[in-house]
């Protein structure tokens, strides 16, 4: 009797392993410092990492954590009273971002240009912090001028669902436009159009992926190879051995897909966790689906408010805390105009 449970396990245990293989892979983008749920002054709700990470738990749930991946694109640090507390206000416990990103159990987090702009002791303190945690800050384009090397990590390799899943992660390569050198000091952003491909294939040969993942701080664009700072849409439509391009950074929600590519951009500030899922036949076809999830934001996860309220309750304070009079009235439309 015992042979016979043991042989009927052995045999559903095969059965199990040359079936179809699922991934899962949820994304956020330019959360833009939206940690919390409730405004610091007149009790308002809105859009959260804590209502995110109810959906978050919900799939993990569904689909069991060994399947999922949690991604982010990047624009972390900038935006939000909060992020500006932890960023220069208290620098001396550990960034409230890297705690969250850890307490959701994030997988990889790229660098945005923002994040750069927040500057080199913020980012660094951040990088520092999620590593301990596990976590990988990539830009694999940020590149040391002196050697010609990515000054950020550039991927990260994961296992899940019983698949070997490469992720690469990428800033946006227009930096330099927008922010002064002191903010990148000793490195340069390159285009993400041939690079990707080239990191791709050259990690693929190297590491034999059954999935590869592109993570890019990069909008989606028109696709023409037009637009340095959005690349998106290109990669979507050139790249060759990449199963799905995670991007941001025009806060423009898309869930697309084709010929076993998928493009996601979960727009801004926790509005939406978009969602790809890449399911592997046991002959080797693999089919890559894409969607968006509106997030609630009144459902926020309790037990994460309640965990970070005494940080909550430090910005609130900062936020509230009177540091002036204003003897005359001002228009902010002047300020608009010059």
């Amino acid at each position: 009797m015992k042979y016979r449970i043991l042989l009927a396990g052995l045999l559903a245990l095969a059965a199990c392993t040359q079936g179809p293989r699922q991934l899962t892979v949820l994304t956020t983008d330019d959360v833009h410092g939206a940690w919390f749920d409730s405004t610091y002054t007149g009790g308002g709700t809105r859009g959260s990492l804590l209502a995110v990470n109810w959906y978050v738990d919900s799939v993990r749930l569904a689909d069991g954590a060994r399947n999922v991946l949690l991604l982010d694109a990047g624009d972390c640090l900038q935006g939000d009273n909060a992020a500006y507390y932890y960023n220069y206000v208290d620098t001396v416990s550990e960034h409230l971002y890297s705690r969250l990103a850890a307490y959701m159990k994030y997988d990889a987090v790229a660098l945005g240009n923002h994040d750069i702009e927040a500057g080199p002791a913020v980012y660094r303190r951040v990088e520092r912090e999620l590593a301990a945690h596990g976590i990988p800050f990539l830009a694999g384009n940020a590149v040391s001028d002196s050697t010609g090397l990515p000054v950020f990590a550039p991927y990260k390799v994961f296992r899940r669902a019983g698949m070997k899943v490469l992720v690469l992660g990428y800033d946006n390569p227009n930096i330099s436009a927008w922010l002064d050198r002191g903010a990148w000091p000793g490195m340069h952003f390159e285009s993400l159009i041939p690079l990707v491909q080239k990191d791709a294939d050259y990690l693929r040969a190297a590491i034999r992926p059954d999935v590869t993942i592109a993570v890019v701080h990069s909008g989606v664009g028109r696709g023409d190879g037009s637009v340095l700072e959005d690349q998106a849409l290109d990669l979507f439509r050139s790249l060759r051995g990449v199963d799905l391009v995670v991007c941001g950074h025009d806060h423009r929600p898309v869930a697309m897909c084709a010929d076993s590519i998928g493009l996601l951009n979960a727009g801004s500030r926790a509005a939406y966790v978009a969602m790809g899922k890449i399911t592997l036949e046991p002959g080797g076809s693999r089919c890559v689906q894409t969607g968006l999830l509106k997030v609630d934001k009144t459902k926020a996860d309790p037990a994460m408010r309640e965990a970070f309220r005494a940080d909550f309750e430090a910005v609130r304070a900062f936020t509230r805390e009177e540091i002036g009079l204003l003897a005359d009235d001002i228009l902010t439309r002047e300020a608009y105009a010059g």
